[in-house]
């Protein structure tokens, strides 16, 4: 049988009230005898208190959402880390969710979250088509934030990086290394902040009359980068962009084991920076995105949301830095 307040007074030998009150953090006016007696019933007796009657007279649930679309990638890991040991040390509970990318999902996650009364949410990669999502918490007066993929319909509440400037600033990089068949690994319009490394990479390569080889995947992740690694192999390319860092280790997995060594065969560069980049062989050159400082800045925004009650605040890009290691060389004659 499922224990209920009215058992757990009985059982300190105080009111259904004076319990009630003290489970909701409003019994200043007991005594820490009574505080004490009620606790050790709870304990005794392993009371659940029901989460949501519990937070429907509160203002706040001290409960964020993080809604994220593949947290197998080690950006969104390392971002999604960066938020929670801000909000943590401010006292926040994240209730972190992974959709794969599923519109359905992510509409099912922002329900549940809804319904457990969360202060806000950050939605992390998650579909561009989004308006549904941002409508219904609009609708709420949910603080929301936008990480790393723009939305659509929304041109506010964002956090993000120039995409474009860093497909730019990765293809120069490899053209002033003296190579000219550069080959691109980039993903469809649906992931939009990596359709647009794609769209920098064509401008630069446009700007320098050289033919662009692009191919592109339906999902980023190590076997799309690896798939299209050795298509652009076989069409002789001497340098890879790889929009996600995640992809280029399926690059050095395909270059592999067709037999070419990076970079003497072939100069590799991705995007993103994650840690595990200073780990491959060779360590790779890649775009950095500050993810530090996107972290913190989100985390530290959405507080000052929940704060205020302002629900909406203007985009905020950060910079992007190229890091160069040791997977690009000078294309040799």
């Amino acid at each position: 049988m499922k224990v209920t307040i009215k058992d757990i007074a009985k059982e300190a030998n105080v009111s259904i009230t004076t319990v009630s009150l003290i489970i909701n953090d409003k019994g200043q006016r007991f005594s820490e005898e009574t505080h004490a007696r009620v606790k050790t019933a709870i304990a005794k007796l392993d009371y659940q208190p029901h989460y949501f009657a519990k937070n429907l007279n509160k203002t706040k649930s001290n409960t964020i959402g993080f809604i994220v679309s593949e947290i197998t990638n080690p950006f969104f890991a390392e971002l999604a880390k960066v938020i929670e040991d801000v909000l943590v040390e401010q006292g926040y509970l994240v209730l972190l969710c992974n959709s794969s990318s599923d519109r359905e999902r992510e509409e099912r996650y922002v329900d549940e979250m809804l319904y457990r009364f969360v202060d806000g949410v950050f939605l992390a990669g998650t579909v561009s088509d989004n308006a549904h999502l941002l409508e219904k918490l609009k609708k709420r007066k949910v603080p929301y934030i936008l990480l790393d993929r723009p939305s659509e319909y929304s041109q506010t509440n964002g956090i993000f990086i120039d995409d474009f400037a860093g497909g730019v600033e990765a293809t120069n990089y490899l053209i002033t290394h003296q190579h000219q068949a550069i080959g691109c690994i980039t993903a469809n319009e649906h992931f939009s902040n990596i359709h647009q490394r794609a769209q920098g990479y064509l401008a630069a390569m446009a700007s320098q009359g050289n033919t662009p080889v692009v191919e592109i995947a339906d999902e980023v992740n190590e076997y799309s980068g690896y798939q299209l690694a050795g298509k652009l192999l076989d069409k002789g390319v001497s340098a890879i962009f790889a929009c996600s860092d995640i992809m280029a280790f399926g690059v050095y997995k395909a270059a592999a084991e067709r037999g070419f060594k990076i970079p003497e065969d072939l100069s590799v560069i991705g995007f993103d920076d994650i840690n595990l980049t200073h780990f491959m062989l060779p360590p790779l050159t890649t775009i950095t995105q500050p993810t530090k400082a996107i972290g913190e800045h989100a985390a530290r925004q959405m507080l000052e949301m929940i704060e205020t009650g302002n629900l909406v605040v203007p985009n905020t890009v950060l910079d992007i830095a190229l890091k160069t290691r040791s997977s690009v060389i000078v294309k040799q004659s």
